[in-house]
């Protein structure tokens, strides 16, 4: 088992803001102010029999603006937003679980197992909805992904040469995911992309 516990302070931190309108759309390098970044993180294995691998970790981030300068564009005037400031590409809850099992030695090569199940919660990609008005609707939500993997290993086809064959699945649920979006608040929509579907596949690897 591992056990971490962390805390990072910024002082002057730079933010990245998306920003668009009737003249074009930009990126935006602002110099927003103080934050803290503090949370836990854990991990474990587990060989509960002969051949069999468990394993599982989890995490938990808590993010929080001490200080958020913006120049209200109405006022002109500075102004500390920090309550309504959101941290982006960062998700609160996390965990993975796993399971391994590698068979019996075979005759013509050796079988395993794998299969693994993710969760990550909701991530926003922009700091401040009041900038980015579709913020909330183009982000994220919590999403799941169940893969699994079946692989036949050290199969022997001359000499030192070794074969290995697997098959594949991601994303077996079939869930939408969205990868990334992008808000054009000030053009009245926003949009977003998505990762891929279900996916399975055969890898062939050759060692010589």
């Amino acid at each position: 088992t591992n056990l971490a516990l962390y805390r990072t302070d910024y002082t002057d931190l730079q933010i990245n803001q998306f920003s668009s309108g009737s003249g074009g759309a930009t990126s935006l390098i602002l110099n927003a102010g103080n934050a803290r970044i503090q949370g836990i993180e854990f991990e474990a294995t587990a060989v509960p029999v002969d051949g069999l691998t468990l394993t599982g970790s989890f995490g938990y981030t808590d993010p929080k603006y001490n200080e958020f300068a913006f120049r209200d564009p109405v006022t002109n005037a500075l102004i500390d937003v920090a309550d309504g400031a959101r941290f982006a590409n960062i998700n609160k809850w996390n965990y993975i679980l796993g399971a391994q099992y590698s068979f019996p030695p075979l005759g013509f090569g050796d079988l395993s197992a794998q299969v693994n199940y993710s969760y990550r919660s909701r991530i926003f990609f922009h700091p401040l909805d009041r900038v980015n008005v579709f913020n909330n609707e183009v982000s994220s939500p919590g999403q799941d992904n169940l893969s699994a993997r079946l692989t036949l290993s050290e199969i022997a086809i001359g000499g030192r040469s070794r074969l290995e064959i697997s098959a594949w699945g991601e994303n077996l649920a079939d869930n939408d995911k969205i990868a990334y979006g992008i808000d054009f608040g000030g053009l009245g929509f926003g949009g977003a992309y998505f990762a891929q579907p279900r996916s399975v596949g055969v890898d062939l690897k050759f060692n010589y």
